[in-house]
């Protein structure tokens, strides 16, 4: 059951009136969390169990009205002159139960700009407020938290974590024993690829350190609960949180990022989430209709967005960190399903590009997979929260589910095409065994022939020459 925004009265003057309301608010939604992890609750009551029902709409289930700061402890952001501005800017990557793992900086940062400072200064006033929303902070993560300084005090408050929440890290350097083995296999095989959210200045043993603690924050996740399960791209959410965070303090976030948003992309199957791509279509109908046809014209899914939804984008942008972090203050910022709405606006501002490409699949699913560097990304960052409020999830889930049907349809057309190709082949295959066996006993009848004529021959002159008198 969802809470409606307008169960809890802002200003009704009864603070600790709402101070309950909120707080129960807050624990039922935990609970929702968790009951869906360790109990596998299945909200969807429909008939086809695959289909897409309004209740597993992934949104953020906090009210925006709900208070931002929990207890009324306000977060302090640190003065700029204490921010780090030596050319590193990341996460204390220390662990303080495990000592002898490396502390290390694993990324570089231009300093910062005066509009940086002052848009610094407009965060750090906006949440002395301690009255904030968490509609306003969530605003303020929309546009941008600038410099990871300020990620590391609003990150966990936008997740709804708290001091309390920290827990000890103790173990984590045989916590890889507590997963299977070959999920952990997977793991390394895909960290050891990460290193593009390294910086190219750094050293070995920072790379080292990087991958260790990367392996045992991802680990650690999967082993607190059991029914999540890997996916290829997980690892770079991870290491932007890493990176972010700090070891210490990306257990939390992670395991929070992963509960509230990546739960669809941590199921046995991918299929919830190839049908959630389908809400690309169903936007760009409204959006663009010409583009959408010219997509369906060629038989291409909007499959090519799978790899930035399920990423948030971590792996096309690991070496742009500045846009990548971006990024990540606008996704937590807003609902789950932002992402699709993003990768819609990008597709229709790519529409000249797509128009003049090669009309056939294959072409335009590599065009639309490689997106261009110089896109205008704060421009398209407001127009897919527009688009968010002109079409939310919700209005627009019937089409999804029509377009998902006629993917499964033209699946099974796709696959009895291949089936009876397959057939065809082998027919034509057998075909040519049998014409090859039929020509082997022609070719023995005519050499017997040969050789008969030429054994009555030698027979014939053989007794000619023995017995020339008898044929007188």
């Amino acid at each position: 059951m969802e809470i409606e925004e307008d169960t809890v009265f802002l200003d009704s003057g009864e603070r600790e009136t709402y101070k309950k309301v909120a707080v129960s608010i807050e624990e039922h939604n935990l609970n929702v969390r968790r009951r869906n992890i360790f109990e596998t609750v299945n909200f969807d009551q429909t008939e086809n169990k695959n289909a897409i029902s309004e209740s597993s709409v992934p949104l953020v289930k906090m009210p925006d009205s709900t208070r931002a700061w929990r207890d009324n402890v306000v977060p302090r952001i640190p003065d700029i002159a204490d921010f780090s501005l030596s050319g590193k800017q990341n996460g204390v990557l220390n662990c303080k139960d495990d000592s002898d793992l490396l502390e290390g900086d694993f990324g570089d940062i231009d300093p910062l700009t005066n509009s940086e400072r002052m848009k610094i200064n407009d965060i750090r006033e906006s949440i002395a407020n301690p009255d904030m929303t968490l509609g306003e902070l969530r605003s303020l993560g929309c546009e941008g938290l600038v410099n990871d300084d300020v990620r590391r005090v609003l990150w966990p408050q936008l997740l709804r974590l708290s001091e309390e929440n920290s827990l000890p890290i103790s173990g984590l350097k045989t916590i890889q024993d507590r997963v299977p083995n070959e999920v952990y296999q997977q793991i390394l095989k895909d960290v050891a690829r990460s290193g593009s959210h390294i910086s190219q200045s750094a050293t070995e043993s920072e790379i080292e350190s990087f991958q260790e603690q990367l392996t045992q924050l991802i680990c650690w996740v999967l082993h607190r609960h059991s029914t999540l399960n890997y996916y290829q791209g997980y690892n770079d959410i991870a290491a932007t949180v890493l990176i972010v965070m700090g070891l210490e303090k990306a257990l939390n976030v992670l395991e929070a990022i992963s509960l509230e948003f990546l739960e669809r992309f941590m199921e046995k199957t991918m299929e919830k989430v190839n049908q959630e791509l389908f809400y690309i279509f169903a936007l760009l109908e409204r959006e663009h209709a010409s583009l959408l046809e010219h997509l369906e014209n060629v038989e291409l899914f909007p499959h090519f967005a799978l790899a930035e939804y399920t990423t948030w984008y971590a792996h096309k942008y690991a070496e742009n960190r500045k846009l990548l972090h971006r990024l990540f203050d606008y996704f937590l910022g807003s609902p789950p399903l932002m992402p699709l709405y993003l990768s819609t606006v990008i597709v229709a501002h790519r529409a000249t590009e797509i128009f003049n490409t090669t009309p056939d699949m294959g072409h335009t699913h590599q065009v639309l997979c490689n997106l261009p560097d110089d896109l205008p990304y704060e421009t398209l960052l407001v127009k897919a929260k527009k688009l968010y409020r002109e079409y939310p999830p919700e209005s627009i889930i019937n089409d999804v589910r029509e377009y998902d049907r006629k993917r499964k349809c033209k699946e099974q057309e796709w696959k009895a095409k291949a089936i009876a190709s397959r057939q065809e082949r082998e027919k034509q295959r057998q075909l040519r065994i049998v014409k090859s066996t039929l020509r082997f006993p022609f070719r023995i009848i005519r050499n017997y022939k040969a050789i008969t004529v030429a054994t009555i021959l030698a027979l014939g002159t053989y007794a000619l020459l023995k017995f020339p008198s008898g044929l007188n």
